[in-house]
């Protein structure tokens, strides 16, 4: 007997669910290595074990998650192996739909480039890295760049593909000592990011790759360990 689908309010919970997990996950309200029991997730969102089951399993599948047979589903713990391989998969992907983008994209996608930098710079000049609440906005306005730089490209499943690795990142990047970051010169290389992609350069790509392994040498610093090798 095959099942009937979910309805659309079991579908809209769900990814209610797997939205707000996948917030506290990549922001670090759910640290590394925490169990993600039911219960416990049931009075923390104030949804049913319905919902929140499949969400898990969603994020199992995009690797948000880890399920370890048995032992049910726990938030990845923070590897050197984990960021070495999103941060060169980035390095990957992200400069071709780069590249992809500056060959086709118009008026709009250039609008958007400085749009989105211009709302960065503005974020980063009302700094207060000590608010979670900031550390929020920022990352919303840091996202919006890095998706307004490859957003030309034609390819979904590229962008999609390239979005779900940023997001791996950033759980990453909230780890580090966000107070002490050379801010102006955060911005400096954004800005350089840009003015180059508007250019059409050809140095656009591999700057925007060493920009990516930028995050992987910081961390792995934090931790004492060597940065990642060419």
């Amino acid at each position: 007997m095959i099942d009937n689908p979910p309805g659309p309010d079991a579908l809209t919970l769900s990814e209610t669910a797997a939205r707000r997990l996948r917030q506290d996950i990549v922001g670090g309200g759910l640290p590394p290595a925490t169990k993600l029991r039911l219960r416990d997730l049931s009075a923390r969102y104030g949804l049913g074990a319905t919902p929140l089951r499949e969400a898990l399993a969603r994020l199992a599948a995009e690797g948000f998650v880890v399920l370890e047979g048995q032992k049910g589903f726990s938030v990845p713990p923070v590897t050197r192996a984990h960021l070495l391989d999103v941060t060169r998969s980035r390095q990957v992907v992200e400069p071709e739909a780069l590249r992809l983008a500056m060959s086709g994209g118009g008026a709009a996608w250039e609008d958007g480039v400085v749009t989105s930098l211009s709302l960065l710079r503005h974020e980063i000049g009302r700094r207060d890295p000590a608010s979670e609440a900031w550390l929020d906005a920022y990352e919303v306005r840091h996202h919006r760049f890095h998706r307004a730089l490859i957003a030309a490209c034609p390819l979904p499943s590229l962008l999609r593909f390239c979005d779900d690795l940023y997001l791996q990142k950033t759980r990453y990047r909230r780890l580090m000592e966000t107070a002490h970051q050379d801010w102006p010169r955060m911005l400096a290389v954004h800005e350089a990011l840009a003015e180059a992609v508007l250019a059409r350069s050809e140095n656009a790509p591999s700057m925007l790759a060493a920009h990516i392994g930028t995050t992987a040498e910081h961390v792995l610093a934090l931790l004492g360990e060597a940065p990642p090798g060419p």
